[in-house]
């Protein structure tokens, strides 16, 4: 496979995985551009990156305290918010990769996603100083309901990080609050998908997809995706997020309404 448009996928996933703009959706359409078969497999190597990003980036938050009983607690609620998305996505797999990744699911997905985010910033995230605004305070019948809402992440064009994120808000979290747990969610299910897929023997896979050199590109990918997402966290701490749910959401009408016009008129 070209290196360099791996190199330019994995720039797309390392920026949009950690915005609600659905990264799924944005690097299918640059794969079909490319002409790039953007597989199950290729995502979870997109996702492994993203993911060390994360890691990096909350480190001091992650790892302080990694024994004490809040932090063992905060980590057996994210588990437990795990488990759905990991269960529905081991189940229908197949499903999600050969029947919803159409570019009317995608455009749909990001037009009603996109409505949803200005909705929920318009009508609930007034009077923060009185939502939650640390993510180990979320309770466990909070985790496992966000936790639920991730499912619906699975189809293409969705976002993760944005139904989280919404689900959070309408959960009584503070906006970032609600956005900052989503990226804590993130590590344990693309870690775990990522092993499982060791563990299926998928090593051939991972070969036919990246192509030849594989070391080299594997690296490409998980580098590339992991620097850009760090420096996407380090942007979204310091940008005014008064009405940035509204901004994404507009961005997401507008490629929504692209797909739709550049694939179908």
């Amino acid at each position: 496979m070209d290196t360099l448009k791996l190199l330019l996928i994995s720039i797309v996933q390392g920026i949009t995985e950690l915005l609600p703009v659905s990264s799924s959706a944005h690097i299918l359409l640059l794969g079909n551009f490319l002409k790039i078969d953007i597989s199950s497999t290729l995502l979870v190597l997109f996702h492994l990156g993203t993911t060390l990003g994360i890691i990096v980036f909350f480190w001091k938050k992650i790892f302080c305290n990694l024994f004490s009983k809040s932090k063992i607690i905060f980590f057996s609620k994210l588990l437990l918010a795990s488990v759905p998305a990991g269960v529905v996505g081991l189940l229908f797999d197949d499903i999600i990769s050969s029947k919803l990744r159409a570019e009317w699911i995608l455009a749909i997905s990001l037009v009603f996603g996109g409505i949803v985010l200005i909705f929920v910033e318009k009508r609930f995230t007034k009077n923060n100083d009185k939502k939650i605004d640390d993510i180990e305070k979320i309770s466990w019948k909070q985790a496992l309901i966000i936790g639920l809402s991730q499912t619906i992440a699975l189809i293409p064009g969705t976002s993760r990080s944005g139904i989280t994120t919404i689900t959070g808000i309408f959960l009584g979290l503070e906006k970032y609050t609600a956005f900052e747990y989503s990226f804590f969610l993130s590590i344990p299910i693309l870690t775990g998908t990522f092993v499982w897929l060791l563990i299926q023997n998928q090593s051939e896979s991972i070969l036919n997809i990246v192509g030849e050199p594989l070391i080299p590109n594997t690296l490409i990918i998980i580098l590339a995706t992991c620097f850009f997402g760090l420096l996407t966290l380090n942007i979204l701490k310091r940008i005014k997020r008064k009405n940035w749910l509204t901004f994404f959401g507009i961005y997401r009408i507008a490629l929504g309404l692209f797909v739709l016009i550049y694939f179908y008129l």
